[in-house]
């Protein structure tokens, strides 16, 4: 089978982490994970031994164009394609117009948008010499139902039109694009980003949030990966500029419904 060529950024952690995971599993894919952070690479790297010479992780931004340049020619120089990128790298600030400052503004639309975008680009000639790529976008659903960010809320929105607009320009070369829009799953971002402070509080907004989910569960990282596995392969050839939902049925939750 040919050796291919993946990429997922923001890959040292949560969902990019297991989708990374699921995919280092075929002895036949190359996997290249990318983190802002070198302590989350290290991270990574302690809680899961078994990656070690599975995942190439590579530091890098993918809000600043000399780094994704760089990430390029690294590819470039030692596979010279590329056959899917997960654009997974995201952040969330908490809270409204009256709280969100514009820098918090400006930093979650340059990694949650922009950075998609810019690495999408710098990437296109290596995803043009695969001849089939697949592009998967990690939006939310937030971009439908506005969350409790509106700087998250708003990024994510434009992340799905740049989904279906790729769709369609990159479709002549055979590239593919997706977006995955999950609910609330159990990742590190509410952590990271100080969106709760500790442990303790994350664990009562999971619980909180459970009846909002009719399947009765928050998603697992787990959940995410396989449609992202399954958007990479052949087997999607023809799904492309598709807004997918992976949400446990968050998004239509009514609570008129009469309780079971």
């Amino acid at each position: 089978m040919e050796q291919k060529i993946f990429l997922i950024t923001g890959g040292s952690s949560g969902l990019g982490l297991a989708i990374a995971e699921k995919l280092s599993r075929e002895p036949d894919n190359v996997v290249i994970s990318t983190s802002r952070s070198q302590k989350k690479i290290q991270r990574a790297l302690d809680q899961n031994p078994s990656l070690k010479g599975k995942v190439l992780f590579l530091k890098g931004d993918v809000s600043k164009p000399d780094d994704c340049k760089k990430i390029k020619e690294q590819i470039e120089s030692r596979f010279g394609k590329l056959h899917g990128l997960v654009n997974n790298a995201g952040v969330l600030t908490k809270g409204g117009m009256e709280m969100v400052t514009y820098e918090q503004w400006k930093f979650n639309l340059d990694i949650n948008l922009n950075g998609p975008y810019l690495l999408t680009q710098t990437l296109l000639p290596l995803l043009k010499k695969a001849k089939g790529a697949s592009v998967v976008n990690v939006s939310s659903i937030a971009s439908v139902r506005p969350g409790s960010s509106v700087a998250y809320s708003v990024s994510k929105a434009g992340l799905d039109m740049l989904t279906e607009f790729l769709a369609g320009d990159l479709g002549p070369y055979k590239i593919r694009v997706n977006s995955i829009n999950p609910g609330l799953v159990k990742t590190n971002i509410h952590l990271d980003n100080q969106i709760v402070e500790d442990k303790e509080a994350y664990s009562n907004l999971l619980e909180n949030a459970i009846p909002r989910y009719p399947i009765g569960r928050i998603g697992e990282p787990e959940d995410i990966a396989s449609l992202a596995v399954f958007l990479l392969s052949d087997q999607a050839e023809w799904i492309t500029g598709s807004i997918i939902k992976i949400d446990g049925g968050a998004a239509v939750f009514n609570d008129l419904i009469p309780p079971k």
